[in-house]
Order: structure tokens, then sequence, then C-alpha cells
């Protein structure tokens, strides 16, 4: 999340609880602790939080673990072009073989 994200949370936070007001100290903190989290994320917290809470909410409240990218399209991609090959090469392997008698 950019700085000018995390102002536009802040205006938003302010907007909803206007009687407690955050320090730049304390906005500081919170910047340093949420800037590793994806703003979408915290921002669909914080509209969350607005519905259900008369309060301010915490770092930890609004705190997104950030989310590993995984590869398992790309292994499962692999995977079946692997297949296709073994495949086809099963299949010209037995077009070399002969028949088994019982098969003739």
């Amino acid at each position: 999340m950019t700085f000018g994200e995390f102002r536009e949370l802040v205006k938003m936070i302010q907007g909803a609880f206007p009687h407690r007001q955050l320090t730049q100290d304390t906005a500081a903190i919170w910047f340093q602790h949420l800037q590793n989290c994806d703003y979408h994320g915290v921002k669909r917290r914080i509209e969350a939080h607005i519905k259900v809470s008369h309060y301010m909410p915490t770092i930890a409240e609004l705190y997104e673990q950030p989310v590993e990218e995984t590869k398992i399209l790309q292994t499962i991609q692999e995977w079946e072009k692997e297949g296709a090959e073994r495949i086809e090469d099963e299949r010209r392997i037995q077009r070399k073989r002969p028949a088994p008698p019982w098969a003739r």
C-alpha cells in the first residue's frame, strides 16, 4: 500500500469516527504496520468495521496477512503437459511392439 492510499484510509476512518482523531505519531505507527498489506483488503475491513462498531478499529482488526503467490495453476499445467507427453510416448512404443499372440 502506498502512503497516498493509506491517507485515503485514514480519511475514511476519521470521517466515520469524528470523535477520535489520529495523531501523526499514531498514523505513522499504523502505516508502519499496514504498509505491506493489500490496500483493497484493508479498505474492505474498514468498511465492514464501520458497519458494526461504534469504536475506531485497531491495527490488528485491519491487518491483512500478505498473500503469497501460489504456483498451483502453473504446476497443474506442467503436470498435464508431462502426462500428455507420457501418453504419446507410450502410444509410440506400443506401435513398435509386436502384438501379443492372443491379440492377433
